[in-house]
């Protein structure tokens, strides 16, 4: 029960917030004054730039969002290494991946690095190795036997 009494908080909260944002910005044609984002502070308990994110974010979208709501960081599954550097990692694992008894992820840290740098490329870090090494996991153990 305390989950949709807090839902229901959240959702009269944005659309307290939505009605005070289009009832000061429809009334504002040019940039919103000073006297405007006060008014806006005092309504809604935000700061001066919250006050200002939340118009931008009004005006450009027709939403309103609190900034804290919105994630932080890269969107997971993001990839920011070039293909080069990608097919590098790949190609290390599935030669870590050939022999039957796996040497350690060390080894294949190491291995990267030196691929990247026989191609001065600059090594990516060993947990973007690691998140690698895990996605390939995750894939072969889904198209395996399944027999352990």
């Amino acid at each position: 029960m305390s989950g949709n009494f807090e839902e229901d908080h959240r959702l009269k909260s944005c659309k307290r917030r939505e009605d005070a944002l289009r009832q000061l910005l429809t009334e504002t044609v040019d940039k919103p004054s000073r006297e405007i984002v006060e008014e806006l502070k005092k309504d809604l308990g935000v700061s001066r730039a919250t006050a200002y994110r939340m118009m931008k974010t009004f005006r450009t979208c027709g939403a309103v969002t609190a900034p804290w709501t919105r994630p932080v960081g890269r969107p997971k599954g993001a990839r920011c290494l070039d293909p080069r550097r990608e097919q590098l990692i790949q190609e290390a694992i599935k030669a870590y991946y050939s022999h039957a008894l796996r040497p350690r992820f060390r080894a294949l840290v190491e291995d990267v690095q030196r691929r990247c740098n026989e191609e001065l490329l600059p090594p990516p870090n060993w947990r973007t190795i690691r998140k690698r090494l895990r996605d390939f996991e995750g894939r072969n153990r889904g198209t395996s036997s399944g027999a352990n």
